[in-house]
């Protein structure tokens, strides 16, 4: 095999294990010249994504490609950061176009304002950025504390409870984040919401919708149901200790096939001989018409 065979080969083989993404930095460690990194980019080989940030054989990029060079574009020691670091963590679904970035720094220019929210932090420790499938990414408690301002308590609490499920959530290095950063926004709902947390653990949730309800009761005043209840041998979505209300929260995806429509009803007939009082909410009643719901589980509840 040939020199030129050979170094596109070792390109190739890095770019493989770094989701077809490669710094000019990167190359040159392979023991490729400038030289040789423009022949490729005139021949196509290499693909410019940003200012020494390239695709190798072709633009087309994964998520976690265009997570990768937007990191690598943005300077040294940068780091995937913020709704994109709780993506790629499996967190929560990745929020808008642009992809958040946390670089220690208060000085240089963006890669590109259009692509990358680059944030300059002034602090941002070492023990609080790792490699996650060899992307630079904040911690999972870093993530945390910078979703906290983003995100409504209970949403806050939903992906916490994903992160315990995930065996990634450490309260010690999350209380660390919160005593490094106590002046940083969101930092004090956060820690309020990890202190009422302690000692009981995060709702266990299954549907956003859930975590609308469970944020509806707290918005208005109104004692906080348990959630997931085993109650006459079905599961249900809310019920209240000590008393006989069962509250089920109809999402679409969830309740939209015949069979699961038969189901709900022939559960609810039974709680109701059981003694229970079933009472359902939909999606656009519990995120269009909060107040009314909250009136009409008040009188309920009295």
């Amino acid at each position: 095999m040939d020199g030129l065979d050979d170094t596109d080969a070792r390109i190739a083989a890095f770019a493989t294990d770094h989701h077809g993404v490669v710094s000019r930095a990167e190359l040159r460690n392979l023991g490729v010249s400038d030289d040789a990194i423009e022949h490729r980019l005139d021949v196509g080989r290499l693909q410019r994504l940003y200012r020494g940030v390239y695709a190798v054989g072709h633009r087309s990029q994964t998520r976690e490609g265009r997570w990768r060079a937007a990191v690598l574009a943005s300077g040294e020691r940068a780091v995937l950061s913020h709704g994109d670091a709780g993506a790629h963590w499996g967190l929560m679904a990745s929020r808008g176009q642009l992809i958040h970035v946390s670089r220690p720094s208060t000085s240089g220019r963006d890669p590109d304002p259009k692509r990358v929210r680059l944030h300059r932090v002034g602090t941002l420790r070492a023990w609080e950025t790792t490699l996650n499938d060899r992307i630079p990414t904040t911690t999972v408690a870093r993530t945390l504390l910078d979703i906290a301002p983003l995100l409504r308590p209970r949403a806050m609490e939903d992906v916490i409870a994903h992160s315990t499920r995930l065996g990634l959530f450490d309260l010690v290095a999350a209380r660390r984040c919160l005593d490094e950063h106590w002046r940083q926004h969101g930092a004090p709902a956060l820690r309020r919401l990890l202190n009422d947390l302690h000692g009981e653990g995060p709702a266990d949730l299954r549907s956003t919708l859930e975590v609308r309800f469970l944020q509806l009761c707290d918005d208005h005043q109104l004692p906080v149901p348990h959630a997931n209840v085993a109650l006459a041998g079905f599961m249900v979505d809310f019920h209240w200790p000590g008393t006989k209300l069962v509250v089920e929260t109809d999402g679409f995806t969830y309740h939209s096939t015949p069979s699961a429509f038969e189901a709900d009803r022939a559960r609810d007939q039974t709680l109701t001989l059981a003694g229970y009082t079933v009472v359902r909410f939909t999606y656009n009643q519990i995120t269009r018409e909060s107040a009314v719901c909250a009136e009409r589980l008040r009188r309920l509840l009295a």
